[in-house]
C-alpha cells in the first residue's frame, strides 16, 4: 500500500495546483463589470488562440444553428452572451490545465454540470444560482481526481483497483490509499482560484457534509452529490471503478427524496443535447 498523506504535505512538496488561467481572470473581471461590453471580453477572448477557436466552434455548432457561419470571435461572443461564454471559457482552460484529463471525465463532468442545473431548478426554494451558474459546479466536482492521476499515479490504480475489488466509493479508496480524497484537493485548487465560497463548500462536502465549514452551504453540497449520482447511474461515470452512492444524511439536506428521481431523469435525459457539444468544444473526442 502506498503511503498516506496529509493535505498540507501534499501541497508543500508532491502537487502543485495550478494557477487559473489570466485570460480566465480577465474575462471574470469584466463580465462583473456593468460598465464593460461584451466586445471587450470578445478582444480579450481574441488575445488566446485556443478559447478563440472554442468559442468558434460552439457557436457554429449544431446546438446553435445559426444560418450563417460566425467567423469573428467578438460577433460570436454578443451572440452566445455573457452567462454561456464565463461557462466557455472556463470549460474550455480548466480541462487544458490538466493533461491527462481523459474525454470520459470531461463527459462525466459536463453531464454532472447539466444534472447540477436541472437540480438547483428543483430544489424548494430552488438553490440561489441561475442554471449556468450550477454548471460549474459540476464541472469542477471532480477536479481533485485529475490532480491526484496526475501528480500520484500510482496512487490513483490502486485506489481504483481498490474501489474494483471491495466495491466501494472511490472517494472512499483514496481516503485508504493516500489519507485525503480528491474533494479535499478539489476545493483547495477552487480556493486558490478565488471561486465562490458556495462552489468551494459544495466541491469539499459534495461526499460527506461534514467537510463543509459553512452550514448554510449543505444544500449546495448535497445536490451536486446527486447530480454526481445520476450521472454514474446514467452511465457518464469519470471512470471503469466509479460506484453511484448518496450517503442517507444527504437526502435530508435536500428538499427531495429518491422517489423524485425519475421524473429528474427524464429533465436530465432532456437536457443533454449539448453534453457532446460542450464536450468536443472543451478539446475531448465525445
Amino acid at each position: 500500500m502506498s503511503k498516506q498523506y496529509d493535505i498540507e504535505t501534499l501541497l508543500d512538496g508532491i502537487i502543485t495546483l495550478p494557477s487559473l488561467p489570466h485570460v480566465v481572470e480577465r474575462v471574470d473581471e469584466l463580465l462583473g463589470d456593468p460598465d464593460r461590453s461584451l466586445g471587450e471580453v470578445g478582444k480579450v477572448i481574441a488575445t488566446d488562440p485556443s478559447i478563440a477557436l472554442k468559442t468558434l466552434r460552439l457557436v457554429n455548432s449544431a446546438y446553435y444553428g445559426l444560418q450563417n457561419r460566425v467567423t469573428s470571435v467578438e460577433h460570436a461572443v454578443a451572440l452566445l452572451g455573457a452567462k454561456v461564454i464565463k461557462n466557455l471559457v472556463l470549460t474550455a482552460t480548466v480541462f487544458d490545465t490538466f493533461k491527462t484529463t481523459t474525454s470520459q471525465m470531461l463527459r462525466h463532468s459536463v453531464a454532472c454540470g447539466t444534472a447540477m442545473g436541472v437540480l438547483a431548478r428543483r430544489h424548494t426554494p430552488p438553490l440561489a444560482v441561475t442554471t449556468e451558474e450550477a454548471f460549474v459546479f459540476g464541472l469542477l466536482h471532480d477536479i481533485g481526481k485529475i490532480i491526484i492521476e496526475e501528480f500520484l499515479p500510482q496512487e490513483c490504480a490502486e485506489a481504483r483497483a481498490l474501489c474494483v475489488a471491495q466495491r466501494m466509493p472511490e472517494y472512499q479508496a483514496e481516503r485508504i490509499i493516500l489519507g485525503i480524497d480528491h474533494a479535499e484537493l478539489g476545493s483547495r485548487l477552487a480556493v486558490k482560484w478565488k471561486l465562490p465560497p458556495a462552489i468551494i463548500e459544495a466541491i469539499a462536502g459534495h461526499h460527506d457534509l461534514a467537510k463543509c465549514q459553512d452550514p448554510s452551504m449543505l444544500g449546495f453540497a448535497a445536490t451536486l452529490c446527486i447530480a454526481d449520482y445520476i450521472c454514474v447511474a446514467s452511465g457518464f461515470s469519470a471512470s471503469e471503478s466509479a460506484i453511484a452512492l448518496v450517503p442517507d444524511s444527504l437526502w435530508s439536506a435536500v428538499s427531495f427524496t429518491s422517489l423524485d428521481i425519475p421524473d429528474v431523469l427524464d429533465a436530465f435525459f432532456g437536457s443533454l443535447s449539448s453534453l457532446d457539444e460542450l464536450a468536443s468544444v472543451a478539446g475531448a473526442e465525445a
